[in-house]
């Protein structure tokens, strides 16, 4: 998971470099944040249900709800602080958090996908 995870994260952000290089405006730096942030969210999502898993519920719906909150305070922090900065970057922010949260729960579902079939050939 995790070397998939990199590079899918690396791709992206070449991809993304790779824009801002050909066309030179800088706006698109924030949809590299927004990428970093998208992806880094979906990622601490997968890990905390991955250890919530194995606790008993209650104390798993405790945690995965105080897991929410943190989550969308630093997507809340992260846009306050680019819209304080530089608020030309804020629709390439948007952008970039959508792609990156959908990148990387395509990647996540990809190595769930072939960790299942893995264990039902092996079964």
């Amino acid at each position: 998971m995790i070397k998939n995870s990199y590079i899918a994260l690396l791709s992206g952000t070449a991809c993304i470099l790779l824009g801002i290089a050909l066309t030179g405006r800088l706006a698109f730096l924030g949809g590299l944040v927004g990428y970093w942030v998208g992806f880094g969210y979906t990622l601490w999502i997968y890990r905390e249900t991955h250890r919530s898993s194995e606790l008993d519920i209650h104390t798993a719906l405790i945690r995965m709800r105080r897991s929410l909150m943190a989550r969308l305070g630093m997507v809340t922090l992260v846009v306050a602080i680019v819209a304080r900065l530089h608020s030309s970057w804020l629709f390439s922010l948007a952008l970039g958090i959508a792609t990156g949260v959908i990148v990387s729960f395509i990647t996540v579902a990809i190595h769930k996908l072939h960790g299942e079939r893995g264990d039902k050939r092996s079964a």
